[in-house]
């Protein structure tokens, strides 16, 4: 090197991190002399990572890979370590494992196991120390403070600085100084991470676990960083750690994480428990799985209850188990749990006494058929009618199932109470009480009540919180139910799709039936009509359907089905099984089951036109007494469309009205659609010619297909030539559409928006499609520009 001062002469070298220990006196003159500039490379950006991968995979001969989510799981996972991430690519291409998302959890799996003997030899070149101290590290989990890994590790302070510089110059670990001085360590690699712990002996792994945990719990960690930690210990009957991991799952509950809760309490089971603390933990497990998996839930609450025995708290375990029993179709078992704990509840116990009659009063509307029961339930809801029963949880509850009662037989005093039962201050506590609460929602939603959609505004977010699946699925369905009918496909098609995704995740069989119904009638409006038969088969329902049980919804809409599919004589089976079904369960309200209308268009298509009249005449005069404006609408409609002579004007023309300033627009589109057909019939063909554009334009901005072609068809028999209905621009993006372009052109991830909003990244990914297709854009940047030039042209006030 001396040689080479005065020589114009640029010499390149490598030396790699793990040889710089080394014994080479020449080694340390070149990287020490004056000229020379030592450059440490630093990690594959994500997307030379991608080349890489994309490189590796194309030499083996396999597809190539083009799913970013797996290229980010490889980049992370390697840290951008070319190496590694050659030795994963290399496992990942044997296996033949298909480069997916859905496959990232094999990315974790193979490579600790492809990189092991690469790891190992990096080890063995590393000063005496490093191991003890990876190995700890790796136990502790990224960001330990270093001195709880030197005290894990056996190292006194000094030698454990010393190793965590060599592993960091190593590129191996970093070193994060905090605040208090206290330096927290972590792998640069995770993979590599994960190499170091496989490679720790099933007994190690246990003593190095609980020293562990009493390092973090005396260093007064995080609970749950205490409690990770004792799940990879060994039972030991230790009462402290039944206790810690009890406190542990209370933290998790706190922040939404059920599952994780379960699996501390699963822990602290297996410990187990002193003989006193059984039951209570059952209960607590039981709790916790009711939000995620109701089968599961039942398996604890089960045994809790066997243990609990004539208490207080006997009767709140039987409260949950009645509840994931009724979720899961078991009415029987969860109707005799809830008279057993009813019996043994004391009088003055108003609370218990007004939520166990809640959920016995629920379960005709779930079973139907029962017409002994039925008789008891309707002589104890007289019973309870009157006084109002209690401004407490439990009274709520009562409240919102006596609403129910009276929405299924049409009876309007049943709004009232459900406004009074919803509006209270006090929110229902996740996975307590929500089947009642669902009835107070279905009693305002049959009555077309605005303020019912910010109450499931608040129960979503309220359980995406909480971390309740079971929670979450109903307040979707139901809040999809009342986009339905107000006509805004999307947002209906959006709840139901993540409620689908919901029900898919956890166990809620009862969900189905009304789920199921609820989307299929959003795809029928949009005229998907073999993903409507997916749907309704999805719901697990034979045909033929048995008329016990929650099956009025699905036998409605499978008539409807049926009848667009010109099944006629099908459909009306079914349409008459279906208020036969609802009419074991006292339901007459066509706001909920418009059997009778939906029968008459059968019969009528059938020739039976005196039959269709009298089932058509029938539903007006209930529609008439229940007057909200979507059924009143629907029934004068279809009673206007089969009637005889001049009447089906004034029908018509009276659903329109009814209509006209209702929330539900779809069905206004509707009635404007039949009264113009009406109007050309009879000749007055510049007035349906108005009718047949205001309902074009609401159809067409709700994407209702079936609709619009039967506006395009009458305006076709009219022989007036529509004008062209552009729904575009910003003033056509639907409420939900809006919200996600807004934050769209604020900048937000999609990731960020599905956050914000309770929705997921699929249903994000739909609203923006809609968004750019509707603006006219193809790019996110484009809208933040068009968001501008909006401004720009606003008049000042």
């Amino acid at each position: 090197m001396p040689r080479l001062e005065d020589i114009p002469a640029c010499v390149v070298g490598t030396l790699r991190q793990f040889e710089a220990y080394a014994q080479s006196n020449a080694l340390d003159q070149i990287v020490t002399a004056p000229p020379s500039i030592v450059v440490f490379p630093s990690k594959l950006s994500a997307e030379a990572s991608t080349s890489l991968i994309i490189s590796e995979f194309a030499k083996s001969g396999a597809p190539e890979p083009e799913d970013e989510d797996f290229l980010a799981a490889c980049w992370s996972a390697t840290g951008g370590n070319p190496l590694l991430l050659k030795e994963l690519t290399e496992a990942l291409t044997t296996e033949h494992v298909e480069p997916t998302a859905a496959h990232i959890p094999q990315v974790y799996a193979l490579g600790p196991r492809a990189i092991a003997r690469r790891v190992a030899m990096w080890m063995r070149r590393l000063p005496q120390g490093c191991a003890p101290l990876a190995r700890a590290i790796a136990v502790l989990g990224d960001g330990a403070e270093l001195i709880h890994a030197a005290e894990l590790a056996g190292l006194d302070r000094d030698d454990a600085m010393q190793a965590a510089k060599s592993l960091e110059h190593a590129r191996i670990l970093y070193t994060v100084p905090s605040d208090e001085m206290k330096p927290r360590v972590g792998f640069v690699h995770p993979l590599v991470r994960a190499a170091v712990y496989e490679e720790i002996t099933p007994a190690d792994s246990h003593r190095a676990h609980k020293t562990a945990a009493r390092l973090l719990r005396d260093s007064k960690a995080e609970i749950e960083k205490v409690a990770l930690h004792l799940l990879r210990t060994l039972p030991s009957a230790d009462a402290a750690t039944v206790t810690l991991l009890w406190s542990a799952a209370r933290s998790a509950l706190a922040r939404g994480s059920p599952e994780t809760a379960a699996k501390y309490l699963r822990r602290a089971l297996a410990e187990p428990p002193p003989t006193g603390d059984r039951r209570d933990l059952l209960f607590e497990l039981g709790n916790a799985m009711r939000r995620v998996d109701s089968a599961a839930a039942v398996q604890y609450l089960t045994e809790a209850n066997e243990l609990a025995g004539p208490s207080r708290q006997g009767v709140d375990i039987a409260l949950a188990l009645g509840d994931s029993l009724l979720a899961l179709r078991r009415s029987e078992e969860a109707l005799a749990v809830w008279q057993q704990a009813l019996a043994r509840t004391a009088p003055e116990d108003t609370e218990l006494f007004y939520r166990l009659n809640a959920c016995i009063l629920s379960i005709p509307l779930y079973e139907p058929g029962r017409p002994d029961l039925r008789q008891d339930i309707l002589s104890r809801i007289a019973e309870l009618r009157s006084p109002k029963p209690s401004e407490s949880r439990g009274g709520r509850y009562l409240d919102c199932v006596i609403a129910g009662h009276d929405a299924v037989i049409g009876d309007p005093r049943a709004v009232v109470r459900a406004q009074r039962a919803l509006h209270e201050d006090t929110p229902a506590r996740p996975s307590d009480g929500q089947s009642s609460l669902s009835f107070g929602w279905l009693a305002l939603i049959s009555a077309d009540r605005k303020e019912v959609l910010a109450n499931l505004d608040t129960a979503v977010e309220q359980a995406h919180r909480q971390g309740s699946v079971n929670d979450l699925t109903g307040a979707l369905t139901y809040r999809a139910m009342a986009w339905l009918y107000r006509g805004n496909l999307e947002e209906a098609a959006a709840d139901a799709s993540d409620a689908v995704h919901a029900v898919e995740t956890s166990s809620p069989g009862l969900h189905r039936l009304v789920l199921g119904p609820v989307q299929a009638e959003v795809q029928m409006e949009q005229g998907a009509l073999s993903r409507a038969q997916a749907t309704l088969e999805w719901t697990g329902v034979p045909d033929p359907a048995p008329l016990t049980g929650l099956m009025y919804y699905v036998l409605y809409s499978r008539s409807h089905l049926l009848r667009l599919q010109g099944r006629t004589t099908e459909a009306c089976n079914a349409a008459l099984a279906a208020g036969q079904s609802f009419s074991a369960a006292g339901g007459d309200n066509p706001a909920i089951v418009p059997w009778r209308s939906e029968a008459a268009l059968c019969l009528h298509l059938l020739g039976r036109d005196d039959e269709a009249r009298a089932l058509a005449d029938a539903e007006l005069k209930l529609a008439r007494y229940w007057s909200a404006p979507r059924a009143l609408g629907r029934a004068l409609r279809i009673a206007g469309t089969l009637s005889e002579g001049d009447a089906d004007v004034g029908l018509l023309r009276e659903a329109v009205t009814r209509l006209q300033g209702s929330p539900a627009r779809l069905e206004y589109a509707k009635a404007l659609a039949d009264y113009g057909a009406a109007l050309r019939r009879h000749g007055v063909r510049n007035q349906a010619r108005t009718m047949f554009s205001d309902a074009l334009d609401i159809a067409e901005a709700r994407s209702a297909a079936p609709l619009v072609q039967q506006i395009q068809d009458e305006l076709h028999a009219a022989g007036i030539r529509p004008r062209r209905h552009a729904v575009t621009g910003l003033d056509s993006l639907t409420p939900s559409e809006h919200r996600v372009y807004d934050l769209a052109a604020a900048g937000r991830t999609n990731r960020e928006i599905a956050q914000q909003l309770f929705v997921t990244a699929k249903t994000v990914e739909a609203h923006l499609s809609n968004v750019y297709r509707k603006v006219g854009v193809t790019s996110r940047r484009q809208l933040s520009g068009l968001s501008e030039r909006t401004d720009a042209t606003e008049e000042p006030e």
